[in-house]
């Protein structure tokens, strides 16, 4: 029974990972969203990565926040991009 469960809960086959990238696909801000929710998706998207096997790191996480936001922060991302380095995660 233990192994069942732990199969169940610890599912990594190619299927779920998949699955898993997709919905980073579709993460954006939405209109009336707050950045501090916005940057939870993406913190419940590595957690669920890592549940499965996969380690995202936490440059990747920053720069694929900033690629994620839609054309109204395109400003925003231009002065990121400026920096001499990337914000960290934190």
């Amino acid at each position: 029974m233990w192994k069942a469960l732990k199969d169940l809960f610890n599912n990594s086959s190619d299927q779920r990972k998949l699955a898993l990238k997709d919905k980073l696909r579709k993460i954006k801000i939405e209109v009336g969203n707050s950045i501090p929710n916005y940057l939870t998706k993406f913190t419940q998207w590595r957690d669920e990565l890592g549940s499965g096997g996969i380690i995202v790191v936490k440059d990747d996480m920053a720069s694929l926040s900033l690629l994620r936001l839609s054309k109204s922060w395109h400003s925003y991302q231009d002065s990121i991009n400026g920096w001499e380095k990337l914000p960290d995660w934190e």
